[in-house]
Order: structure tokens, then sequence, then C-alpha cells
């Protein structure tokens, strides 16, 4: 909405300027030499012509059109739903398990990134033994469960995820609190994961 606003102003601005400008150039032109006292040449004369000629602006290169403006990409908001929770939580799976840590960490709760920085996060991970998690399904999804977001004082809303995943050869059930942030899915870390990363 702000694009098109702007150029709404842009082309109400170069209407209001080239109206200004012709204003002008009219006003300036019937203030000339032929003022109401003065004889007006004839339109043939000789004096007219070389007038018109040396007062006659010179042709004006045709106008670049002006570049349509790029809108700015936005975030399309996921669906605020058990599913789309779910799917969040199964994209957190596979991002852990391709370490894609920065990923992680772009979709951690907003309370937890002010208690840890990305550096700190990332260090933290690649200094640790990481299972893999092979996704089996989800199990359930239960929405708007009041929860506290551990190591800080924070308590929100969250949607608990429960999946069933499978690590080294065990399937286990693994419940996820995933909380809607800014119109996308977002995680929190454990209380210990925190703490440990931490130090």
């Amino acid at each position: 909405m702000e694009d098109s606003l702007a150029v709404i102003s842009h082309r109400h601005l170069a209407a209001t300027l080239c109206t200004a400008v012709g204003v002008l150039a009219l006003a300036a032109c019937s203030q000339g030499a032929s003022g109401p006292t003065t004889p007006v040449p004839s339109a043939n004369s000789p004096a007219s012509v070389a007038a018109a000629t040396a007062s006659a602006p010179p042709p004006a290169a045709p106008a670049a059109p002006s570049p349509t403006p790029t809108p700015t990409p936005s975030v399309t908001a996921q669906p605020q739903t058990g599913d789309a929770a779910a799917a969040a939580f199964k994209l957190w799976v596979a991002q852990y398990n391709a370490e894609e840590w920065d990923k992680h960490y772009a979709t951690l709760v907003d309370a937890q990134r002010k208690v840890i920085s990305e550096k700190r996060y990332t260090a933290c991970r690649d200094k640790s033994v990481n299972p893999s998690f092979k996704w089996v399904k989800t199990v359930k999804t239960k929405a708007n469960v009041q929860s506290k977001i551990p190591g800080t004082s924070r308590t929100q809303p969250a949607t608990l995820v429960t999946a069933r995943l499978k690590v080294q050869g065990f399937t286990l059930p693994i419940t996820a609190h995933m909380f809607y942030e800014g119109g996308l899915w977002h995680w929190s870390m454990t209380k210990e994961n925190l703490e440990g990363c931490k130090k």
C-alpha cells in the first residue's frame, strides 16, 4: 500500500510541477516586450521571426519513463492452525538434522532471542553432539495453552504439537511448544538447553 501511495504522490507532484512550469513560462512570455503600450509586430515580419527563433527553447529530449517501483517483499503469514504449527515443527526437525542453526535461531521465540544471541546459540549447537531425528507423524495438537517461556518471565499462548520421532532407533513422542508471533510459528528451547547454551 505504501508503494502505491508513493506512485500517486510522485505523479501528482510531476503533474503539478509541469503545470507550474507551464504557468510560469506563459507568465514570462506575457510580460515580454509586447505590453499594452508596445506595438505587436506582425507574425511574418523579420523582427517577429527573429524574436521567435531567439526565444524558442531548444527541443527537449524525450523524457525517460519513470521506473515502476518494486513492491517490498513481505513475509506471507502462516495460518494460525494446529496443522501449520505441526508443519513448522516438522520443518524445525529438518533444519535441526541439516544443522541450519541460523534458520533455527530466526524462528526461536522472541523472548528467548532476547536472552541468547545468535552467535552464542550457533556456537552452542556446533559444539554439541546432535542426534538425528526422523519425523514419523503428528499425533495431536492443542491450541491456546498458556505457557511460560523457559528462561524468561514471559507467559503466552502456545500450540502444543505432539509428534512421533525416531531417535537412534527408538520411536518417541516429543511435544513442542509452538508460539505464533508476527504471523509465523516460533519454537522455544527447554530451560536445560537454554542454560547449557548460555554457559
